[in-house]
């Protein structure tokens, strides 16, 4: 009896082991996978390997893994296959994705073009009207590099049969000009200084169409929904990397230049040539009806003439301004 009544005792003591094991398994997180974030070789978007070299996005308690591509297409097709949870990309390509079926909410801003996007070319060419009967390149057909060129020329007084197009990736428009089978293209760094350095000259800059190139930052609904704080995380540590840049500007261009396979010369001049707005003036271009709003008329105009869109996308769909008005109320 006795020995029954031990076993029964240490098979109590047994089963209490295991539950308060299985228990332990049960209240040990399962560790989350890092948020995947495609971006292409821009300046704008080199900040984000800044947070990350700097312990930014650590800080923040976010794992984030970037994925660099080497142009806006490449990276831009991670994200609509469902590759990344996230994209830094151009407006106008964003609108087009949404307006494809394929959702991006843009939760923040992260630069707007000055001098960073140009139209260069040969410099017997005087004028942009002396573009008429030339060839001009663009990098993708309806993207947002499509719309810059043609706004140029029609700004210029040239109509789209005025011109040829050729759709040519922007970091090969040097090599294009080079071999005489464009005449003008549009670039922006490292070609832009490359090109300057072999006598090219510049005919149009992205700051005379204020916002038409405006560089953001996009989520898929799904992540945004299962990991908001994260999210949250994320544009607090590029809002920190920003600062960091502007207060640390020759240690912080180094850092960015070498993740981008650039020289210190081209980053600093890219850097030069665009603004990346604070959390407070996102917040007002997320909210304003002239600023993002009035861009997004300008791109939409751009693709129902060309038969582009069967719907209107409106501006409110493609924007989710809550982690910004969260940041800026902290």
């Amino acid at each position: 009896m006795k020995k029954i009544k031990s076993l029964f005792i240490l098979y109590i003591i047994c089963l209490c082991i295991c539950i308060l094991g299985l228990m332990g398994c049960a209240k040990k997180p399962v560790p989350k996978k890092p948020i995947k974030i495609s971006l292409n070789v821009w300046l704008g978007y080199a900040y984000a390997f800044l947070a990350q070299d700097k312990g930014f996005f650590k800080k923040n308690n976010v794992d984030v893994e970037l994925i660099l591509k080497q142009s806006t297409p490449e990276s831009l097709e991670l994200f609509t296959n469902g590759d990344v949870d996230g994209c830094f990309d151009i407006l106008g390509d964003i609108i087009m994705i949404n307006a494809k079926g394929i959702p991006a909410k843009i939760a923040c801003v992260v630069d707007y073009s000055d001098t960073g996007d140009v139209i260069i070319g040969r410099p017997e060419i005087k004028s942009l009207a002396e573009l008429k009967g030339k060839t001009i390149s663009f990098e993708g057909v309806n993207t947002f590099s499509h719309i810059f060129v043609v706004s140029v020329l029609e700004k210029a007084g040239l109509s789209e049969s005025d011109v040829k197009f050729a759709n040519i990736s922007a970091h090969d428009v040097l090599a294009a000009l080079d071999e005489s089978s464009i005449d003008a293209g549009h670039t922006w760094e490292p070609t832009k200084t490359q090109a300057l350095k072999k006598g090219y000259k510049i005919f149009a800059k992205a700051g005379d169409f204020p916002g038409l190139i405006t560089d953001v930052l996009v989520f898929t609904p799904l992540i945004i929904k299962e990991r908001p704080d994260e999210i949250r995380a994320i544009i607090k540590s590029l809002s920190e990397a920003r600062d960091y840049l502007k207060d640390n500007r020759e240690e912080a261009v180094t850092i960015m230049a070498d993740k981008m396979g650039m020289s210190k010369e081209e980053m600093t001049a890219g850097v030069n040539g665009l603004y990346q707005p604070s959390l407070k003036e996102n917040l007002e271009f997320l909210t304003s009806p002239v600023l993002l709003y009035g861009s997004v008329k300008t791109i939409m105009d751009f693709y129902l003439k060309r038969g582009q869109f069967s719907r209107i996308i409106e501006a409110d769909e493609i924007v989710e301004p809550r982690f910004i008005k969260e940041l800026t109320h902290q």
